[in-house]
């Protein structure tokens, strides 16, 4: 089964044509989509409910605005399928790149990423100053993974990436923690092109970059631990050999 997990916060107008939308993308495939939601004030989740008499959808509601990335992990955690899938409401995210993220994944991919970034990849209407700041929070992610897109938040999974891995999610970026932190072989980056919002407000602020800067500080430190257990665990284990 694929899950697509859909977090939401004031996403009234766009949910409803987002749910057609994945349900046409996947007519062929046994699937469920779980909307997170966030106690929108405007009514998302009411509307989404509806919209379960004649579409695959499971809501869960969440006591108040808990950040995206959280809503991800909480979908992960009520989830049913083993191909996994996260795709933003706004409709940014063309739903119709869906089945081929899912292929990539039933066929062998460990993670399928849309990127931006990869050939073949666009951005519709963004000023100067907002491609120079995502091109800046990449830059600083190199260190943690090699993927040109890490902090896309349209990507799908298989269910063993993230087994007994424990998240500490924060803001929006939670691929890169999944990048940072899961159990992977191989990255699949698909090429999509990311969309103008027609319908609602961007979520994005100075506070969510405030908060992808305590992402990469906690996961630079993340990373340091493992090198530093990994070493001290092979000189313990050179040690009881020259014992």
């Amino acid at each position: 089964m694929i899950s697509i997990i859909v977090p939401t916060y004031n996403e009234k107008e766009n949910i409803k044509k987002l749910i057609p939308a994945i349900q046409r993308a996947l007519s062929k495939y046994e699937h469920e989509l779980l909307v997170v939601d966030d106690n929108s004030p405007d009514g998302t989740a009411e509307v989404a409910e509806k919209m379960s008499g004649e579409y695959p959808v499971k809501v869960l509601r969440r006591s108040g605005k808990l950040g995206l990335a959280s809503a991800v992990i909480h979908g992960f955690e009520h989830a049913k399928g083993n191909v996994l899938g996260v795709i933003d409401a706004d409709l940014q995210h063309p739903p119709e790149y869906i089945v081929d993220f899912a292929l990539a994944v039933m066929n062998g991919h460990d993670i399928a990423v849309g990127s931006r970034y990869t050939r073949g990849g666009k951005i519709e209407g963004w000023s100067m100053y907002r491609s120079l700041v995502s091109r800046g929070a990449i830059m600083l992610s190199r260190p943690l993974t090699n993927v040109r897109d890490p902090a896309s938040g349209y990507f799908f999974i298989k269910r063993k990436v993230i087994e007994n891995v424990s998240f500490s999610p924060i803001g929006y970026k939670i691929l890169l923690e999944i990048l940072a932190k899961g159990s992977y072989k191989n990255v699949k980056e698909i090429p999509y092109t990311f969309k103008t919002r027609k319908y609602g407000k961007s979520k994005l602020d100075s506070r969510e970059y405030f908060n992808y800067l305590k992402l990469l500080c906690y996961l630079y430190g993340f990373r340091l631990k493992m090198i530093l257990n990994e070493r001290f665990g092979q000189k313990q284990q050179e040690s009881n050999l020259d014992a």
